[in-house]
């Protein structure tokens, strides 16, 4: 089985922060493994998305719980495979938000390539999520100008 898990931490408002970790239309500007996306509506329990990886790959995501202001996760099926991708977001002090990510994989890619799928997801993830932190603030400080 492959899992990573990466957290990061950084001043804002949780409602502002849920509300861009799940803009799917530009979830591209931060996000290092997508170059393209695109849902039929906002994102809900059951959605069904369209991803193209940087790579150049497509893939169907599918939204699998979505709890507003607080978590959602979504999964995808490649070659035999299911990866799931959970987001977690908590406003722990007022005014400090932690966001969790964590990818698990199982099946026979994941059982094949654990290793190198695992250590090219803990490099990368949290280059991910260091863009969302990094845009995240820069969006609140011109907002506050």
């Amino acid at each position: 089985m492959v899992y990573v898990e990466h957290s990061v931490s950084f001043k804002g408002d949780l409602k502002t922060a849920w509300d861009k970790l799940v803009d799917w239309k530009h979830m591209p500007d931060w996000d290092i493994f997508i170059d393209e996306m695109h849902f039929d509506g906002p994102l809900k329990t059951g959605s069904v998305g369209r991803m193209k990886s940087r790579d150049g790959h497509h893939y169907v995501l599918t939204v699998t719980d979505l709890k507003p202001l607080d978590n959602y996760s979504d999964e995808m099926s490649v070659m035999g495979s299911k990866f799931v991708f959970y987001h977690e977001i908590k406003e722990t002090t007022p005014g400090e938000i932690n966001m969790r990510f964590t990818i698990s994989a199982k099946g026979l890619i994941a059982f094949l390539f654990k290793y190198p799928i695992n250590n090219a997801l803990e490099q990368k993830l949290p280059i991910l999520m260091d863009n969302f932190k990094r845009q995240y603030e820069e969006s609140l400080q011109q907002s506050t100008k």
